[in-house]
């Protein structure tokens, strides 16, 4: 099994995403508020760690703020989930686009 992550800044394509999946024969995933880090931290040049994260995690800039997707599939599935998330978020490679990335699920209980 693998577990698809879609991170995505464009919020308003979530139910799309899901719904998507769904007629793809993909159930069960799950979507969180996320705040990216890259942006936030690009015009604070001179201020410490700790006060950078606490500003990021504050969540406070809209722009900033995106979803986050997790889904677990069958391996066979993961180029018909792909495929349907990429059905309506379009193509990842452009600047901002989001990130699409699978990592294998080595120990899980609860998924069928």
């Amino acid at each position: 099994m693998q577990l698809l992550f879609i991170i995505i800044k464009r919020t308003e394509l979530l139910d799309d995403i899901m719904k998507s999946l769904a007629a793809s024969g993909i159930h069960g995933g799950t979507a969180l508020d996320s705040t990216g880090m890259a942006k936030s931290i690009s015009g604070m040049d001179n201020l410490p760690a700790i006060s950078v994260l606490r500003e990021i995690l504050k969540g406070n800039d809209e722009a900033q703020k995106g979803k986050t997707i997790f889904v677990a599939v069958h391996d066979d599935q993961l180029d018909t989930a792909i495929k349907a998330v990429k059905s309506v978020t379009g193509e990842f490679d452009k600047p901002n686009a989001g990130v699409l990335f699978a990592l294998p699920i080595t120990y899980s209980e609860g998924l069928n």
